[in-house]
């Protein structure tokens, strides 16, 4: 690798973050066990309707879900989570619900699922190693930024990653090209000068190509690439990130 790169750009969740599945919580739907919040939230929401079950808790907060990707548009501007959140109760019937019980059930829902994602010492490692030789920021698709500042500042890695850059607060997720244009604004960089380093081919790969970033691809898995998503590096692992950039 010969680029003289000046800033590492990070993806978060299953690149700096890794999930652990066994820390989700499960609610039992028709038999099934199923990956949802609805059982916690359930425990709130049932102080505005005693009568409501578990199974219509995670259908409205699905339904909301693909309400929030209808809004975004070909553009991919954001929607924030307390908007989705307020969809999620007026699909339950509750939309004269405060604004207070919106916010406490999101935060209960963030809660559990940042709390399913580890920082992992070898990743710490790395981007120890890297703070000192490159500015380090973080791109991010994700619709409440409290909640991944929180993790962040949890971790000790909050001060590492300048700017934090979510779509919450940014305005537009990736793949799309005005994620990666504001995000080169606000760094203060020429794309040249940025290498992004992402697990999704979709967004990171494709996204960072579009908006002329080179980017390594993490693909742990050796998952085949498609011909016309052609990533400048290859990594198994973030730990070799180090000896990509000949550290």
């Amino acid at each position: 690798m010969s680029q003289p790169y000046r800033v590492i750009l990070f993806d978060c969740f299953n690149t700096l973050y890794l999930q652990d599945p066994s820390h989700l919580p499960q609610v039992e739907l028709d038999g099934k066990r199923v990956t949802s919040t609805a059982g916690l939230l359930l425990e709130r929401l049932r102080a505005l309707d005693p009568g409501l079950q578990a199974e219509a808790v995670h259908h409205a907060h699905r339904a909301a879900w693909k309400w929030a990707e209808a809004q975004r548009g070909p553009e991919l501007r954001e929607v924030p989570a307390p908007r989705r959140f307020r969809r999620a109760f007026e699909e339950l019937g509750l939309g004269d619900a405060d604004e207070a019980l919106v916010l406490e059930a999101l935060d209960v829902h963030m809660r559990a699922l940042t709390g399913s994602f580890q920082f992992p010492p070898e990743h710490r490692a790395v981007l120890e190693g890297l703070r000192g030789r490159y500015r380090l920021a973080l791109l991010s698709n994700f619709d409440h930024g409290p909640a991944l500042r929180r993790l962040l500042a949890e971790t000790g890695i909050a001060d590492w990653l300048d700017p934090l850059l979510i779509s919450d607060g940014l305005g537009w997720r990736k793949p799309g090209r005005a994620a990666f244009t504001a995000a080169l604004e606000q760094i203060g960089a020429t794309a040249e000068a940025v290498l992004f380093v992402g697990d999704s081919l979709e967004d990171d790969v494709l996204g960072s190509q579009g908006a002329g970033l080179d980017v390594a691809w993490l693909n742990p898995h050796a998952t085949p690439c498609p011909a016309e998503c052609r990533p400048t590096y290859e990594l198994r692992s973030l730990v070799e990130l180090p000896a990509l950039l000949g550290h």
